[in-house]
């Protein structure tokens, strides 16, 4: 195995680093479906690190469905069909393509509170809107019954029944995050598991009135983002690229 050292002044945890490099491992073929992984004693050499980081990195990465343990026979890597990740287009709701994949995809509402507070963190997102009050409501995200995101949802109260038909224009930003413990335990993962932390702000398209602020927080290991767009060559950063391949063929 190659070496590897721990960050201590990396924002991500040591058992987050230790988790990151096996997953790489495993997705690399390193460590093929089915076979079984080092023994926690040649982890703990190999990394540097205490029994309670591996063992802590390992039952993430059997959350997460990469990794299952056979008492007195060791940790496996999990098949690949078995493999808990999905797809979520980032243009489409991800609802919808999930049912349309053959996936049972809810979403459970867990908490709602009115005269609510948007976050100071995004305010700026909302600083031009002065709604007079706001809804706040917090779902978990479910895919064949395993959670793979959180939602926190800020909407101003009341909301008119004519916008839930009128058309709605959307911005999104994504940013990497970590679980706090309160995310870690709707989500079924551990306290400071990545994640990719999406912030849309949608508005009426005709009068550009605030419908929602929302903020969902998806388990890195279980999700995977996808987008698609038309371009054409020129639009991409590659003139570099092909003046080498025109230089080269002379």
């Amino acid at each position: 195995m190659t070496s590897f050292v721990v960050e201590h002044d990396s924002p991500l945890t040591a058992w987050g680093q230790v988790q990151r490099d096996l997953r790489r491992r495993v997705e690399r073929r390193e460590f093929a479906p089915g076979s079984r992984i080092p023994s926690e004693a040649e982890l703990v050499a190999h990394y540097g690190v205490s029994r309670v980081t591996v063992r802590r990195a390992i039952e993430a990465l059997a959350t997460d469905g990469l990794l299952r343990t056979r008492r007195g026979s060791g940790t496996f890597v999990t098949e690949g069909t078995d493999m808990l990740r999905y797809d979520v287009d980032l243009l489409r709701p991800w609802r919808e393509q999930l049912l349309a994949t053959g996936h049972v995809a809810r979403s459970q509402l867990v908490e709602t509170t009115e005269h609510a507070v948007i976050p100071g963190e995004l305010r700026r997102d909302v600083e031009y809107d002065s709604p007079d009050d706001v809804r706040f409501g917090l779902h978990v995200q479910h895919v064949d019954q395993v959670a793979i995101a959180v939602t926190e949802s800020w909407m101003p109260a009341p909301t008119p029944k004519s916008a839930r038909s009128a058309l709605v224009s959307a911005t999104s930003s994504v940013r990497i995050a970590f679980a706090s413990p309160a995310q870690a335990e709707l989500l079924g993962s551990y306290r400071d598991a990545a994640l990719l932390e999406v912030t849309t702000c949608s508005r009426l398209r005709e009068t550009g009135q605030l419908v929602e602020l929302a903020r969902t927080s998806w388990l890195a290991g279980r999700v995977r983002f996808t987008y698609g767009r038309s371009l054409t060559l020129a639009n991409i950063d590659m003139s570099e690229l092909l003046d080498a391949g025109v230089t080269g063929a002379r």
